[in-house]
């Protein structure tokens, strides 16, 4: 089975772990760039080339797009679905759950808990929006991020006026939320495969920081979910139509806050502290989609 891993970082530990995994299960891993690709539609056929190069006899796709690549990453994404190759997940799934405000959206559609959030096109009015929300500090983070950069926490009107001020300005997007004193520095990631919860561990952040995201710093521990909490993560992913998922929660006095789902999660520290073998459940997620693709379309 041919396998494509969307990936600009062939030596990132995700991606490698695939493709090890993928090796060793007797399939063959093509880490492509996606810039690399160039998507045709109409004049002598639709195609789509790697390097000048037609790909053809591709059985699955699994993208792991970071923020850099996730807009022309989606486009291949979608080019071949259009064509029929199976996906891990769907670039409309990958789209919504990057946008943190519509991902936040949907899963309240679904009815899953979500931190109160707010999102302006201006700073207007403002200061009588937020009291919804809570009381001061609160988060802003981009609707786009990922590894905790560009969150930032304001404890006035002041900081916060200028803060949405300058992002309106930048036409950035940003969501606002109520700060979960209870939860700060410490949140649960969830590794959800195919419909099931493979891994979690608990992140807590170094002393003085509030962002409980390994890149900040953060340390990780194995944790064993409840029937709530595996529950909550398993329903997120569904909402969100995403066949791999980290989705990361938050524990507060209320009970358990889904604080963003993450399309193309990083597993080396799940892996490092869980002992599992992630990449090789991955990949095995991958291979039987690709299989029941095959099937249906031979029953069509």
């Amino acid at each position: 089975m041919n396998i494509i891993i969307l990936s600009r970082g062939p030596e990132n530990h995700s991606t490698r772990r695939l493709a090890e995994a993928t090796a060793r299960a007797g399939h063959t891993a093509k880490v492509h760039d996606p810039f690399g690709f160039y998507l045709q539609i109409g004049g002598n056929g639709t195609r789509i080339t790697y390097d000048g190069i037609p790909t053809e006899n591709i059985d699955v796709v699994i993208p792991r797009l970071s923020g850099a690549t996730a807009r022309y990453g989606g486009e291949v994404v979608s080019h071949f679905e259009w064509l029929g190759i199976p996906t891990v997940n769907s670039a409309d799934a990958i789209s919504d759950a990057r946008n943190k405000f519509r991902s936040l959206r949907i899963l309240a559609q679904h009815g899953l808990p979500v931190p109160p959030s707010l999102t302006v096109g201006s700073a207007t009015f403002l200061q009588e929006a937020v009291p919804q929300l809570g009381e001061y500090p609160y988060i802003l983070k981009p609707f786009y991020g990922t590894h905790g950069i560009g969150v930032m926490l304001l404890d006035t009107p002041t900081s916060l006026s200028s803060a949405v001020e300058t992002m309106c300005d930048l036409h950035r997007d940003y969501v606002i939320q109520s700060f979960i004193a209870e939860a700060a520095g410490v949140d649960i990631r969830v590794l959800v495969v195919g419909g099931k919860v493979i891994a979690a561990m608990k992140r807590s952040a170094v002393q003085g920081e509030f962002r409980a995201n390994i890149h900040q710093g953060a340390n990780g521990e194995m944790l064993t979910l409840s029937d709530e909490y595996k529950n909550i993560a398993v329903d997120a992913a569904n909402a969100l139509n995403l066949g791999i998922a980290g989705v990361d929660i938050l524990e507060t006095k209320n009970g358990p806050v889904i604080l963003e789902v993450n399309p193309s999660p990083g597993f080396e520290e799940l892996e490092s502290v869980t002992k599992m073998d992630i990449a090789k459940t991955m990949i095995e997620y991958a291979v039987q989609l690709a299989e029941n693709h095959s099937q249906e379309s031979i029953g069509n």
